[in-house]
């Protein structure tokens, strides 16, 4: 690809975009653990553990290679 002096964002767009990801990167998460302490509460621990770790094995066993099949 060809360079060009073209400068699309200033310095400061690029450190206010990076400022409002992270802001919205920590309320995702607290939203995310305030959901999960709501789910453990009503459910209890064990169902909870249990869906974990169902859900767990389920993206282990999806992002897992194939065996190459041995002849």
């Amino acid at each position: 690809m060809a360079r060009t002096d073209l400068q699309l964002y200033t310095k400061s767009d690029l450190e206010k975009a990076r400022d409002s990801g992270q802001l919205v990167g920590w309320v995702q998460g607290a939203g995310s653990l305030i959901v999960l302490g709501l789910v453990l509460k009503l459910l209890g621990w064990i169902p909870a553990i249990l869906v974990l770790g169902g859900v767990g094995y389920l993206v282990y066993r999806l992002f897992q290679k194939p065996a190459s099949p041995s002849a």
